[in-house]
């Protein structure tokens, strides 16, 4: 066995992206659709990010149907928006 059959290249680093993966982007997670309620949900990605003081951003919104979460998100993303200057 030949020690060039194992080069440096063929090794990934743990600090190297994975292939074919984009980092995550927005503040908010995938919708989802709860399986009880039936209401369209959304996560913040990091809730953390809230912890200002600002009781009017909440972490997690419900709505009936994907256009009001829309808009709610959007309504959210305001507010942190406003808090931010």
């Amino acid at each position: 066995m030949s020690s060039d059959k194992f080069r440096k290249d063929d090794f990934i680093d743990e600090t190297d992206p994975l292939p074919a993966v984009r980092p995550v982007e927005g503040r908010w997670a995938e919708p989802y659709r709860a399986r009880g309620t039936g209401l369209w949900t959304v996560h913040l990605r990091r809730p953390e990010a809230i912890r200002n003081g600002d009781g009017r951003l909440v972490a997690t919104l419900t709505a009936s149907d994907l256009h009001t979460l829309g808009d709610l998100m959007a309504q959210q993303d305001g507010l942190a928006w406003e808090g931010r200057r």
